[in-house]
């Protein structure tokens, strides 16, 4: 082997057929390089050919046979791009040949295998002070892995299966306590398995309804104000041809492409009972979900949103870090006609259109609450928020219509 300096002015290795492996030895010899005998130099050739080398004594960066030699704190570590094979492993470590100051780093053979890892181990003389600290890394390592699994294993939830999922609890808004059990309806909340392929039917549905027929239009070149005379020569004059004054391009003209009215109609057919039926699994994918919120009552003493929020606070809805919810209350004894039936447009001094007067008031400043009525509950806004918070009158009132 030959010490030369390399272009970018670091110290390379090259080798050559009769040499295999030198060694830096620091301390005493002052850094003299000293050969190796045969067998060590065949076994340093495997060494440097394919595995994990590290040699004490000398920070200088060296390289050799496409492997980086890299200096860390006085010793010398070769990576290559090939991890250290047991095969290879077995037959080095085996051999009684090797100099002294020649280590293997085992932990090469236990890693994965992420582009270009950097393993080093210590100088020669702290060799039983590594393995110890090895066999201590190896088992905080264990530890640690066992820990983040039985902490993975504790934190999975699993769905409760039908019909226990139908029993629920129920909470009180103001303080987010249980005050009593229900059990839900299985013709609406028992839906399983959910069927995105309806969910997703409605969807489209109800956004191409919202998008409805287009208003705004454009006139043509036939219908914009204009001649039809030919404005200038066709040739001759040096500027471009025209034939009449109402092209798309010229000021006054037409518009290219414009909007053209009520003839564009987006809007799409779905039978009710499909809409109901995905009414109904969009119910069941939160009660499946875990985010169905079901309180005895909506009623708030006060219309301040101030306070509205310090109690969606308790169920962890709304601020800055909790979730969005979709709220659903019905109209109160009050807001029923005369002939018995549910009328949303009628009103009362507690609720207006089916929902608690100071409910709301106290919601509209919160943007990531949305309180509606029984009537108005849908798949898009059920979807479309992490929570759903019913009260018990909205939910006697969905079973009724959609069982």
């Amino acid at each position: 082997l030959m010490l030369g300096r390399s272009c970018c002015g670091r110290t390379c290795l090259s080798s050559s057929s009769a040499a295999a492996a030198l060694t830096s030895r620091a301390g005493a010899q002052g850094g003299a390089i000293q050969p190796l005998s045969s067998a060590s130099a065949s076994a340093s050739r495997r060494l440097l050919r394919h595995d994990v080398l590290v040699a004490a004594g000398s920070s200088t960066a060296l390289r050799a046979s496409g492997s980086s030699i890299i200096g860390i704190g006085g010793s010398i570590g070769i990576r290559s791009s090939r991890s250290l094979s047991s095969l290879a492993t077995h037959d080095v470590a085996g051999s009684s040949d090797l100099p002294p100051n020649l280590t293997i780093d085992d932990r090469s053979t236990v890693l994965p295998s992420p582009p270009r890892q950097q393993l080093f181990v210590a100088n020669a003389t702290d060799a039983d002070n590594d393995s110890v600290e090895e066999d201590a890394s190896d088992g905080e390592t264990e530890k640690r892995a066992t820990i983040m699994q039985e902490s993975s294993s504790s934190s999975l939830q699993y769905t409760i299966p039908l019909p226990d999922r139908l029993h629920v609890p129920i909470v009180a808004l103001s303080t987010a306590e249980e005050v009593g059990t229900i059990h839900l309806s299985e013709e609406v909340f028992g839906m399983d398995p959910i069927r995105p392929d309806l969910l997703q039917r409605v969807v489209t549905w109800q956004r191409n309804k919202k998008r409805g027929k287009r208003k705004a239009k454009t006139k043509t070149i036939s219908e914009v104000s204009g001649s039809g005379r030919k404005v200038r020569n066709q040739k001759g004059g040096g500027v471009a041809r025209a034939g009449h004054s109402r092209p798309a391009h010229w000021r006054g003209g037409a518009k290219a492409h414009g909007p053209k009215g009520s003839i564009q109609d987006y809007t799409s057919k779905l039978n009710k009972a499909v809409r109901r039926l995905g009414l109904k699994h969009a119910l069941s994918q939160k009660l499946k979900e875990g985010n169905l919120i079901l309180t005895s009552s909506l009623q708030l003493e006060s219309h301040k949103t101030k306070n509205f929020a310090a109690i969606l606070d308790k169920h962890d809805i709304g601020g800055q870090y909790g979730a969005t919810a979709f709220v659903v209350d019905h109209a109160t004894a009050n807001d029923v006609a005369e002939g018995g039936d549910y009328d949303a447009d009628v009103t009362s001094s507690d609720s207006i259109g089916g929902i608690n007067v100071n409910l709301k008031v106290a919601s509209r400043n919160l943007y990531k609450v949305k309180v509606v009525n029984q009537l108005g509950s849908n798949v898009y806004d059920i979807l479309g928020h992490e929570k759903l918070v019913l009260s018990l009158d909205a939910l006697k009132a969905l079973e009724e219509r959609l069982a």
